[in-house]
């Protein structure tokens, strides 16, 4: 009976072993789902063959799923078309084009779907990274929710899931305003931001690129749009005329790029030539010679180099004690520069070094005086400093 128990015993043993050791083997080191928008549309097509396409280029180790989202917020609107598993890519490009395309897009009960899809002790989850790659083409709906509520909503349902999801999103051939939907449903996810293709070719060349797991392809380097900027890039996107080039190219704050256009015939004067970046692509602004500072803030006008004209510009007090001083530049000058020379200028005339009764002083790039003002005593006349090579950079001290 005690040797019985003793078999017995091993044989639970062995059994536990072996199931333990199945657990930890069969995990896939990778898993994605691929989430796609079936909502009602023209080109779905584009969007089968890329997710058949981006499969076809994984490992056939990884686990791969897909699901689809279209329909009403009022009714089931999702749907898991292929469940988890290894050596299906052929079955989730057949499953995408068997798609019929219906109804409205519904994001947010997709994605609510696919992280509860993760939720589950079985299928495996990958043992390193767990992905979720979500096609939006259409309205990305989020079912009348603002984007308080559908961050909210995510979180729960991550929470419960108990695990860290990594959320790619690509949208394709959408509107300005479905782009800003879609980037505030992935800034909901922690994701990084929708990449965004306009022709099929895109389209597959994306999906590829961000379903493949990152330890399996060259470090991920994250780019600006400022990265992209170039006299080349930018004669793409505005070129008025042949026989020009762009020089002096910068970029500012990743979202404004300036350079100056001159023809490559005869010397004439360089035009300035303003660029920003929105909607995920670089659009141009304005030529013009006297460029108007628009919105752009003056800092990034300074960072690239260039004095705008702004008609409402203020005078800046940099100190309001005696002496008064005053940045007439509307902030061009900043107040640190002010206050540096004003302080100079100062030290100068009560060191006797200003000349004459108007009290001419000069350093590095700044002219000094005590001008005559047209009304008024000159004794009543403040100080002022001009920087030489640009009459539109004065402080006054007062």
């Amino acid at each position: 009976m005690k040797r019985w128990m003793l078999v017995a015993g091993a044989v639970v043993v062995v059994l536990g072993l072996v199931a333990g050791g199945l657990w930890v083997l069969l995990p896939p080191d990778h898993r994605t789902t691929f989430l796609v928008d079936a909502s009602e549309s023209s080109d779905f097509r584009e969007v089968a063959d890329a997710v058949g396409a981006a499969a076809s280029n994984m490992s056939s180790a990884d686990s791969l799923a897909l699901r689809r989202f279209g329909g009403a917020c009022d009714s089931a609107n999702t749907a898991e078309l292929v469940t988890p598993g290894t050596g299906q890519a052929a079955e989730i490009g057949a499953a995408a084009r068997s798609i019929t395309p219906s109804g409205k897009a519904t994001l947010l009960s997709g994605i609510l779907a696919a992280i509860d899809d993760f939720a589950r002790t079985y299928p495996f989850r990958g043992s390193e990274t767990n992905r979720i790659v979500v096609v939006a083409r259409g309205s990305a709906d989020a079912c009348g929710k603002n984007a308080d509520e559908v961050r909210t909503i995510i979180n729960q349902h991550t929470a419960r899931a108990g695990m860290k999801i990594d959320f790619r999103f690509v949208g394709h051939r959408l509107t300005p305003e479905q782009v800003k939907v879609l980037n505030e449903i992935a800034a909901a996810t922690e994701a990084q931001k929708p990449r965004l293709t306009k022709t099929s070719g895109e389209l597959v060349t994306t999906m590829k690129e961000v379903s493949v797991p990152a330890d399996l392809v060259a470090k991920e380097i994250k780019t600006s749009p400022c990265d992209s900027i170039s006299a080349k890039s930018l004669a793409a996107v505005y070129m008025p005329e042949p026989k020009l080039a762009y020089v002096d190219v910068k970029c500012a704050q990743d979202q404004y790029a300036f350079a100056k256009l001159r023809t490559t015939e005869i010397e004439s004067n360089d035009m300035p030539v303003l660029f920003e970046f929105k909607d995920d692509s670089w659009q141009f602004v304005r030529a013009q010679t006297d460029m108007p500072c628009g919105q752009v803030p003056v800092e990034v006008w300074k960072k690239l180099d260039f004095h705008c004209l702004d008609a409402d510009a203020q005078p800046v007090i940099c100190q309001d004690r005696e002496p008064m001083v005053t940045d007439l530049s509307g902030g061009w000058v900043g107040c640190e520069a002010a206050m540096d020379i004003a302080g100079r200028y100062k030290a100068a005339i009560a060191a006797g070094q200003a000349q004459g009764q108007g009290k001419f002083w000069e350093s590095g790039e700044w002219s000094c005086s005590w001008p005559y003002e047209e009304n008024g005593a000159h004794a009543e006349a403040p100080l002022r400093c001009t920087r030489a090579n640009d009459g539109r950079l004065v402080v006054e001290i007062f």
